[in-house]
């Protein structure tokens, strides 16, 4: 879930950019430092919107840099457990389907993809089913369930995000517009079908 937090941080300016813009240059400097980090509690931190204010400044001994402490708006990405979330697939892998949430990719298992069983076609770069002939790829638009979050705030590349697509109205959305035409057409699910 996307939020506005406001937050409070000390941002080190370094001599060389003294004579700068203040506003403009802890603006940069608070940017470079906190954008894409990761944090437990507040989750990917996707952008910082406006500086509200900035205390007074504090030098410290054998640094020729001005420490200010700042207090700025940012919008940050949490995951919350059973959130409904929509993405695109960006990669099919064996087990599963990487899924691009905002700024965090998720993990949608194969066992989790759909109610029916889906094999891996190694040289489309697809998960498919026989029963129903889906097909999941790169690029596929889905909607998916959270079910496991573990940030890692020390190395954002090793957090885990576990999704699932196999329960009412999940899935790839091509599946699920077809499944509403047959409700309203009075057909039985596909998979009653087959």
């Amino acid at each position: 879930m996307y939020r506005k937090v406001r937050l409070v941080d000390i941002i080190r300016i370094p001599p060389q950019r003294l004579e700068e813009d203040l506003e403009q240059v802890i603006n940069e400097t608070i940017r470079d430092k906190l954008e894409g980090r990761i944090d437990k509690a507040l989750g990917s931190i996707v952008a910082v919107l406006d500086i509200v204010d900035i205390g007074e400044g504090h030098i410290l001994i054998g640094d020729g840099a001005v420490y200010y402490e700042v207090t700025f708006d940012a919008i940050a990405y949490r995951p919350e457990l059973q959130e409904i979330v929509e993405g695109v697939v960006v990669e099919i892998v064996a087990f599963g389907a990487f899924v691009s949430v905002g700024p965090i990719d998720c993990l949608v298992h194969v066992s989790q993809v759909a109610d029916e069983f889906m094999s891996y076609d190694e040289k489309n770069a697809r998960l498919v089913s026989k029963e129903t002939n889906k097909s999941l790829a790169a690029g596929d638009k889905v909607r998916a369930r959270i079910v496991a979050v573990s940030l890692n705030e020390h190395n954002p590349h090793e957090s885990k995000i576990g999704l699932t697509m196999r329960q009412v109205a999940l899935g790839k959305l091509e599946w699920i517009e077809e499944e509403q035409r047959r409700k309203e057409r009075g057909e039985k699910p596909e998979k009653a079908r087959a």
